[in-house]
């Protein structure tokens, strides 16, 4: 084809590697051909291409953009470290309740099961839960060291 080395210097130009730039050629090619197979005829390939070529830098920049965020967004931050670290020492400290205990606070923290709910599952008055949970609790903060009701 009399118009790839114009196609490779422009793609060369709209990108940082040969690679990127081959990339681009062959996509530009492929939208070409799949063109003509659907049964466009293509009068002037060379602009045709051009344009194409001009579209796949773009939208293979605008994706690069969105990756890069994407990964900055996955570095965790300090604050998230710290609350992972606590949350992992809480958890711990959780393995080392009571049965009774651990099984409350897991059932109505993890499950999302209301003290209500948990009530009348156990057929037991909700204000005996209530005052299970809030031993429970106390006995977890205890164990981690908190002073103050969380």
């Amino acid at each position: 084809m009399t118009h790839l080395p114009r196609l490779h210097a422009r793609a060369r130009r709209l990108t940082h590697s040969s690679a990127d730039a081959e990339d681009l050629c062959h996509d530009a090619c492929v939208a070409l051909l799949e063109r003509e197979a659907n049964g466009a005829r293509i009068e002037r390939p060379l602009p045709y291409m051009m344009t194409a070529l001009r579209h796949a830098a773009s939208a293979r920049l605008k994706l690069a953009s969105r990756q890069d965020v994407l990964e900055d967004d996955d570095h965790p931050q300090s604050d998230d470290a710290s609350l992972a670290c606590f949350c992992t020492e809480v958890l711990a400290h959780l393995d080392t309740l009571p049965q009774t205990d651990r099984a409350l606070l897991r059932r109505v923290a993890f499950e999302e099961i209301t003290p209500s709910e948990l009530a009348k599952e156990l057929n037991i008055p909700v204000g005996t839960i209530m005052s299970r949970l809030a031993r429970a609790r106390a006995r977890l903060r205890d164990a981690v060291g908190i002073t103050s009701a969380f």
